[in-house]
């Protein structure tokens, strides 16, 4: 295995934060139906079910040394496929979730510190993609702030540090390293609803709430259509850290004009499926985090990504332009 950012170190991740993230499942899924869970609504998206085995499968994987198991392994089954394979009933995922943990719980102080960061942060993930899952089932209404900000703000021209150093960061947001941009403006608020709408002709409900299930290519072209464009992903994290953007993060993720790839100097880990095999001009970074996304995951360097004609995820936009 390769040598974690932390390697030989044990664990000062306090386990409050495994607890936290396990009551965040628990609490999303509550009061769901056997059905419910087992019911594949989206080729998009696995069954509930799937995503709650996956998450202690991940975390027996990782922390307790288990074996490797295909039919909860992303890259062997498309989500598409997962209604169909012979995976956990809801009551034995639910049991296989509670001894991994008892199991892991009785190991700390003693686990690899980032190996542990990554099965929080890992369960935290899995909460918001099942939330979208029940959101285009119709089993949970998202909540989004109201906008309130206007206009641009001016992010001076000079260096900054792109990436992060903590702990806790993904492999692909190593390593921090110095970039130069040339100054330019970014709007202090997203692109609201009755915003989107003069762009579709469309009506649109709750006008003051940020748009949201805002595809890549519809964020492009609407951002064309004002006058404006996306901003870069190093412009939009040197934005959130140097200037006050309203909503950075806990409305809904934003896209970036930015392919998805390696900063310089990047090297894989813990596995090349998390990052690596999805660098490219295929994806596009998304920065911030949703609603449904946990504080923990949504810090200014974190990256996500998707396919520029995806929709069912909880992004939305933010203009920039040049200065």
């Amino acid at each position: 295995m390769p040598r974690s950012p932390s390697s030989g170190s044990q664990s000062s991740v306090s386990p409050t934060e495994l607890v936290r993230a396990r009551e965040r499942t628990e609490a999303l899924l509550a009061g769901l139906t056997d059905e419910q869970l087992t019911t594949q609504y989206s080729p998009l998206q696995s069954p509930l079910v799937w995503d709650l085995a996956h998450i202690g499968y991940f975390e027996q994987l990782w922390l307790l040394a288990g074996e490797r198991n295909d039919l909860y392994e992303a890259f062997e089954h498309p989500r598409g496929e997962r209604g169909a394979l012979s995976i956990l009933s809801p009551a034995e995922a639910r049991e296989s979730l509670a001894r991994v943990r008892e199991q892991v719980l009785a190991r700390l102080p003693g686990l690899d510190e980032y190996l542990v960061c990554m099965v929080v942060q890992h369960e935290l993930q899995h909460s918001e993609t099942m939330a979208q899952t029940m959101v285009l089932a119709g089993l949970l209404s998202p909540t989004l702030p109201q906008v309130e900000a206007s206009g641009d703000v001016l992010v001076e021209a000079g260096p900054f540090t792109l990436g992060s150093t903590d702990l806790c960061a993904y492999d692909n947001e190593r390593p921090a390293h110095q970039v130069e941009l040339p100054s330019f403006r970014i709007d202090r608020a997203l692109v609201t609803n009755a915003q989107y709408a003069e762009f579709t002709d469309h009506e649109f409900t709750e006008p003051d709430a940020p748009a949201v299930h805002v595809s890549f290519d519809e964020a492009e072209a609407y951002a064309r259509w004002a006058g404006k464009r996306l901003p870069t992903e190093a412009e939009w994290e040197k934005a959130a850290k140097t200037v006050e953007l309203e909503h950075a993060s806990s409305a809904v993720w934003q896209w970036t004009s930015s392919p998805f790839g390696g900063y310089p100097g990047f090297r894989a880990f813990p596995y090349r499926e998390y990052s690596e095999v999805f660098f490219g001009d295929e994806y596009r970074v998304l920065r911030g985090g949703s609603w449904a996304t946990d504080p923990l995951v949504a810090r200014p360097t974190f990256r996500n990504w998707d396919f520029p004609q995806r929709k069912q995820i909880f992004a939305g936009l933010r203009c920039a332009r040049d200065a």
